[in-house]
């Protein structure tokens, strides 16, 4: 265990300390924000704890900034820990109270791990210490980790991880300088070198915590999780949805819509653009009192498993007249409080992890084991309706059973209704056009808004049709509904909610609160419950926005890939992965033979045109060959020019300093041509006075003086003067070594006499 002596650059400390020590204190004072942070975004933390713990992050800060010692003794922290055991008492029995003893303890533990925290960051001076308020930080992200299931937490998980690999880092550097046997000098006490080594120090932390984030990443993905345990539901507190139960009061509905919160998601496999006119269907009533819609019948028939977790639904009978349509997408369904599935129109098939699906009397489906935390399921939705001109063929002889349910009406209805039914539908001849007779007019003649309207609560349904004349989709479903029983056509209503926005960053369909939606289903002999929505389009509907569309994509993301990565998702990702792989692979084949025939067109067209200009090429390989033969050699365009002077021009102008050079190497290129090497260490009069025959020494020796006088004088000679020198040395030379072959030839042969002078 870690010895708990005093550390002499602690966080108090920091202003007089090493850029370390300051490096490692605003680390650690971050590390523990960011999980603060973390769980307050779970909103379950009451507003005074937040309040106090941002105060106290905030002093703290303002401490380290301003170098004040801001450190508590021990005997005070003693004093406040005694001082906390009663009020965790208080705490656990009444300011925390939850719903169950398993949810007040973690509420109040949270509490003490805040107070442990905040006293520990104004107290800390020792290496245990520091260990204590790590695993403080770490709980409380281990506690957010419980109370939430959101994408932010993903986002502060991040920066958690970076400022805790920072803090661990720094932290192994400045115990190290502590118990290293180098001088106290030696040590960057001065602030000079504090902006470089904190800048390392930030650029060490931020890459080793990427990698870190990579290779979990990789794990993460190649080992599939199972949400299964105590802990499972426990943090996510389903969201208050009305008017999904078997007994809604008119206006349910309409308490929702002003939220904007997520119910669920939408993933098509197909074609987006195939649920244009999609409605999901939660749960359809079939009585009303006055006040209030019900089911008079609440038995549920238990849907048998097929296999894996998969649930044929029973084909109602009329649905067989239906044409074939077929939707196949997944839910992603948030905590709600309510055991209503939502699917498009008719569900055939379902899967997904449900204890026990069942079906009421009026075809809507429950899992009534469902734990009210997020899980999805997969659902493939039969939505062919008949054509209005089959409808408007069908039999008005109804069955009994659907007569005696679904033509009820309340006792004290305000007779104005079926009057008003009947004006409206006198020109139809049947019970579909009677049923859009009263669509339209509902459509064309009211008003829809959320607002709150003065209702008579006796008779709201009169007082909408014939006072206010304005209400929410709720009061135009029930409207229909009932003057459709007014006049004997069979009616039901049905809430739910409508398409939702499609999200193009996610490709799901994003269903908020507000999304809720009420419709009426009227029945039709040999084809089942059409569905009809007498509401007219909402004048202020609300558009997601861009940062919107990010967000919800965002969270789709984490809810599909983290929070529900199981073997499927594995399997369904390394499919996608294999089939990425191939795409790519063919698509890099595609283009290679693309770029291969593209390359054989142009060589043919190159050699027809080669062919085609024989004497160019010719021109451009001399060209090429004397271009490499100057690029290989020692000239320049300066040397060349003064050779093409010195061997065809007549010109008297004075030579350059450069042009007395270039007639310089040419001397010495003359006579290396013949035998004559400069040693490095000869000066140019050195050199002149060694050559051997008088002739030749005698003109080199005046070159080489009209040389000095050239180069290092100043002085001009004329190309002609220098030009002629050249040209008897040249002869000179070659004299001098055809006298010295013929010596030595006759040497070789009198090798006893001695030559003629």
């Amino acid at each position: 265990m870690t010895s708990a002596t005093a550390d002499p650059g602690s966080p108090g400390r920091s202003r007089g300390g090493t850029s370390v020590d300051r490096f490692f204190a605003v680390s650690l004072l971050l590390l523990l924000g960011t999980s603060f942070v973390t769980l307050a975004s779970t909103g379950k933390l009451d507003i005074i704890s937040v309040a106090l713990v941002f105060i106290a992050l905030g002093v703290r800060l303002w401490g380290y900034s301003s170098g004040r010692n801001l450190q508590i003794s021990s005997r005070a922290v003693t004093r406040l820990a005694i001082l906390y055991i009663p009020f965790f008492i208080l705490d656990f029995l009444y300011l925390s109270a939850g719903a169950t003893p398993l949810e007040s303890m973690l509420n109040t533990t949270v509490h003490l791990v805040l107070f442990a925290a905040v006293t520990k960051f104004f107290s800390a001076v020792t290496r245990r210490d520091y260990a204590y308020l790590a695993a403080l930080s770490l709980l409380m992200v281990l506690a957010t980790a419980v109370l939430t299931v959101n994408a932010t937490f993903l986002v502060f998980l991040t920066l958690y991880v970076l400022f805790a690999i920072s803090t661990l880092i720094s932290y192994e550097i400045k115990r190290s300088l502590e118990t290293s046997r180098r001088s106290a000098s030696a040590q960057p006490r001065t602030p000079d070198g504090r902006p470089g080594i904190e800048r390392a120090l930030i650029r060490a932390g931020a890459g080793l915590g990427l990698v870190t984030l990579a290779t979990a990443s990789l794990f993460f993905f190649v080992i599939p999780r199972y949400r299964s345990g105590y802990l499972t539901g426990l943090g996510t507190r389903p969201e208050n949805i009305t008017g999904f139960s078997g007994s809604v009061i008119l206006g349910d509905v309409s308490r929702i819509m002003r939220s904007g919160t997520v119910v669920f998601r939408v993933l098509p496999e197909d074609n987006f653009r195939n649920y244009s006119t999609v409605k999901w269907r939660g749960v359809a009533l079939d009585s009303f009192d006055g006040g209030h819609w019900y089911n008079d019948n609440t038995k549920q028939t238990a849907v048998q498993s097929a296999a894996d977790d998969r649930f044929i639904i029973p084909r109602e009978s009329a649905a067989a007249t239906r044409p074939e349509k077929t939707l196949r997408y997944k839910v992603l369904l948030s905590p709600i409080s309510t055991d209503v599935l939502f699917a498009a129109s008719r569900a055939r098939l379902i899967s997904g992890r449900m204890r026990l699906l069942t079906l009421d009397e009026t075809d809507s489906l429950h899992d009534t084991r469902y734990g009210f935390s997020s899980f999805q399921y997969e659902v493939v939705s039969q939505i062919g309706l008949p054509s209005p001109s089959v409808l408007r063929a069908a039999s008005d002889i109804y069955p009994a059973q659907i007569r005696m349910l679904y033509l009820r009406l309340p006792p004290a209805l305000d007779p104005r209704i079926k009057a008003l039914a009947d004006k409206v539908t006198s020109p139809a001849v049947n019970s579909y056009d009677r049923a859009v007779q009263i669509r339209n007019y509902l459509r064309d003649n009211f008003v829809y808004t959320l607002e709150e309207q003065p209702v008579d609560r006796s008779d709201p349904l009169g007082d909408f049709l014939f006072t206010s004349r304005k209400g929410d989709c709720e009061y135009f479903a029930s409207a229909m509904a009932i003057m459709l029983r007014t006049i004997g056509i069979p009616a039901r209503l049905v809430n739910g909610f409508q398409r939702g926005s499609y999200n193009p960053f996610g490709k799901d369909f994003v269903v908020r609160a507000h999304d809720a939606h009420s419709w009426v289903e009227v029945y039709f002999v040999g084809y089942g419950w059409i569905p009809f929505d007498p509401t007219p389009p909402d004048p202020n509907p609300v558009v997601a926005s861009r940062l919107d569309d990010y967000v919800d994509a965002l969270t789709l993301f984490w809810s599909e890939w983290i929070v529900n990565y199981d073997f499927s998702h594995q399997l369904r990702l390394a499919t996608e992965v294999e089939a990425q792989s191939h795409e790519l692979q063919n698509d890099v084949s595609r283009h290679f033979h693309r770029l291969r025939t593209q390359m054989a067109g142009l060589a043919l067209k190159l050699e027809g045109g080669l062919v085609a200009h024989k004497f160019l090429l010719l021109l451009v390989l001399l060209g090429s060959a004397a271009g490499g033969m100057v690029a290989g050699g020692d000239w320049n365009l300066q040397e060349l020019k003064f050779i093409w002077s010195l061997r065809f021009l007549r010109s008297d102008q004075p030579l350059t300093a450069d042009d007395v050079t270039f007639s310089y190497r040419r001397f010495m290129k003359i006579l290396r041509g013949h035998g004559y090497r400069k040693l490095p260490s000869e000066t140019p009069e050195e050199f002149a006075r060694r050559l051997r025959p008088p002739l030749l020494r005698g003109t080199a020796q005046q070159f080489t003086r009209i040389y000095n006088a050239a180069r290092y004088g100043g002085q001009r000679p004329s190309l002609p003067v220098l030009k002629g020198m050249l040209n008897r040395i040249s002869a000179a030379s070659g004299q001098a070594s055809c006298e010295a072959v013929a010596s030595k030839e006759w040497t070789s042969r009198h090798p006893q006499g001695k030559p003629v002078p």
